[in-house]
């Protein structure tokens, strides 16, 4: 598939949200108390961070309210 965008071609948003929210644990987990790989992660964080991976794809499509 090449450099082809992720968010353009992807046909799974659950797997997407999911895979956006790991790398979003793995970017800021070395040197935390939290170090440990997203398979791991508490089900606390697991969730904040699905939050947060559902708006950042959201933001990436338009899917935001207020947004075209």
């Amino acid at each position: 598939m090449g450099n082809r965008c992720r968010v353009c071609t992807s046909n799974d948003r659950e797997a997407l949200i999911e895979q956006v929210a790991g790398d979003l644990w793995e970017s800021r987990r070395p040197g935390t108390l939290d170090d440990y790989p997203w398979e791991k992660a508490g089900g606390y964080w697991r969730r904040i961070y699905l939050e947060l991976g559902e708006t950042a794809v959201d933001s990436l499509t338009g899917a935001l309210p207020g947004h075209t």
